[in-house]
Order: structure tokens, then sequence, then C-alpha cells
């Protein structure tokens, strides 16, 4: 079985929250367009820290970028296809995301900031290889507030969380649909107009080999 655990924090002016959700689905291979978005992977390779991520985290970092540019062909070329195979997700909560992608604009891709990749991978590294309580306060207390605050992060950012034994492609699907969390915050992180640099950061969960623990940091732009 798979089993994944998404956790979302924001803050924003003024407000702050966070909320998890378990989920556990069969263990079957997870379907995959066949062809590659040559614009995203040039895009992608052209950013001088592509290579700090690692290539779970370029994966990841990819899949977003396609989700943002093109909302509507996600859907039909990605998430169909994983309902598909695991028919259970689909409910209301896909329903919804079907209506939201389908009536999202086409939106930037998101820029590679070093400072996001570091807080990313440094929160990452810390709960995986720690195996600590996975969700958005590091294993010294530090929340999630403090650590993108001390890279410079001054106005809005967000972070989402998912610990499991997935794929990317099906980590962040299942961060769309949101399943169970009423107020559909890792959904509105990732299409967020305002959210224009990101960072990701992807370490193993302890000794489990097949169980990576993602961080995705957002931030608007800081000007």
């Amino acid at each position: 079985m798979k089993h994944l655990t998404s956790i979302v924090f924001f803050i924003i002016p003024l407000l702050s929250f966070s909320q998890v959700r378990n989920i556990v689905l069969e263990d079957k291979p997870i379907p995959k367009p066949y062809t590659v978005d040559t614009a995203i992977n040039h895009w992608n390779n052209e950013q001088a820290d592509f290579i700090k991520l690692n290539k779970t985290a370029q994966d990841f970092y990819y899949w977003t970028n396609y989700s943002r540019v093109n909302p509507r062909r996600f859907w039909d070329s990605v998430v169909v296809p994983v309902l598909e195979t695991f028919p259970n997700l689909k409910s209301s909560y896909s329903e919804s995301l079907k209506t939201d992608l389908y009536n999202s604009p086409s939106l930037p891709m998101l820029q590679l900031n070093p400072n996001l990749i570091f807080t990313a991978q440094s929160h990452a590294s810390d709960i995986g290889l720690k195996k600590g309580a996975p969700g958005h306060i590091s294993t010294d207390g530090r929340t999630f507030v403090d650590r993108i605050k001390a890279v410079g992060i001054k106005k809005c950012g967000g972070e989402n969380v998912s610990l499991g034994d997935v794929d990317p492609i099906l980590s962040l699907v299942l961060l769309y649909i949101d399943y169970g969390i009423q107020n559909l915050g890792h959904r509105k992180a990732l299409l967020n107009e305002n959210y224009v640099e990101t960072g990701v950061g992807v370490s193993k969960y302890g000794d489990e080999q097949d169980t990576l623990f993602i961080v995705q940091d957002f931030s608007c732009s800081q000007q």
C-alpha cells in the first residue's frame, strides 16, 4: 500500500494555518504522460540553481510548472489517468479540482530561488534524516515563519509538505486533490498567481528507503 501524509502551511499578512491529511492507496504503477514539454524543460535547465535539486526534486519542480502553465492539460494528461488508476480518489474534491483547473488561467512558471531551495532542503533533511514529526516545525523548534524570515522572505510565502512512499507526480496530484482539506490549502498554494518563486527539498525518511519527505516553499515578489 502507498501511504501519504500531506501538510500545508501559509504565511500571509496577519494569518497562518496548517492542516494534515493521511491517504492510503494500493501499490500500483503511476501513469505519466509519454511526451515531455520541451519549453518547461528548457526553462528549468536554464536556471542556475536547477542543478542544486536532486532528481526527485527536479521532477517535482517540473510537474509543478507543467500544472501551472496549462492547468487544463494537467487535468487531462496527468490527473485523469491517476484517478483511473486509483478510483477511490474520485470524490467531490477531485470534481472541484477539475473545475478549478479548467477555469484557471495559464500561470507563470515558478522561478527557483536559492534561499527557498536552502530552506526547503534544510527542513526536508532535518525532519527526514532524524525521522522527526512530519510538519512545519524543525526538530530544534523553529517554525516555518522563523526559517523563511531568516533567509530574507519578509512578505508572503507558503509551504507544502508531503510524506509517503509515492512518486513525485502522485504526491503533486494528491496535493492538488486536497482530499479532506476543507479550505483546499495545497491546491491554492500551487495555483496562487502571487507566488513567483519556489524551492524544493527531498529527503528519505529515516531508514525507510522508499519513503520520501518532500518540502516545497513558495514566495511572492519581495519588491
